[in-house]
């Protein structure tokens, strides 16, 4: 999933979605308030504008509401798809096994086990193209074919390669965990509006 021709992708993407690469060093880069604006604006270009601002844009306590429904949004969507990708028998333990990665997954995140989440959801979210697309989602060109299918759609597996990236270097990253808690959330979201 880590091979797209950058002029191919460039000529399907309009110019706030070609804002994406930018956004994301600029969400890594930062902290704080700074590292949520930059959240919300690459939420807007991957999702549907506007609404990410509502997981931040209010007090503690309804922030951890909100994320916690996310998540459960999330782990629903999630769950559904499995249920409809696979049906035959041999495919029980891979289901279970997956099923069993969101249940964790949202633990952790619930827990402060930011490291754990992160980690757990990017392989979440490194396993949906195979559910949707069979073999094809394991090809070396899908990121391409994903962003034909459709650029946020593209752009969403792109940023699950960047986030996958960030599990084998995070060295000089300010606040990792500020910054996992806030990318995850990001991913779920975007996941929860396909």
């Amino acid at each position: 999933m880590d091979y797209a021709q950058p002029s191919v992708i460039d000529s399907l993407l309009s110019d706030s979605e070609r804002k994406a690469p930018e956004l994301f060093h600029a969400l890594v880069a930062s902290e704080g308030q700074e590292r949520e604006s930059c959240a919300i604006a690459l939420a807007d270009v991957l999702g549907n504008p506007g609404e990410f601002a509502f997981y931040f844009n209010c007090t503690e306590d309804q922030r951890l509401i909100r994320s916690f429904h996310l998540l459960r949004v999330f782990s629903e969507n999630v769950e559904l798809l499995v249920h409809r990708t696979w049906v035959n028998e041999a495919d029980e333990k891979p289901k279970e096994m997956l099923l069993e990665d969101v249940s964790i997954f949202i633990q952790d995140y619930r827990d402060g086990k930011m490291a754990f989440a992160f980690r757990r959801f990017v392989n979440i979210a490194k396993a949906v193209p195979s559910l949707l697309f069979g073999s094809a989602g394991r090809a070396p060109d899908f990121l391409e074919y994903a962003f034909r299918i459709d650029p946020k759609f593209g752009l969403f597996f792109w940023y699950v390669g960047e986030l996958d990236k960030q599990l084998r270097q995070n060295e000089g990253i300010k606040n990792v965990e500020e910054l996992h808690k806030i990318e995850t959330l990001l991913g779920a979201y975007v996941l929860s509006c396909f």
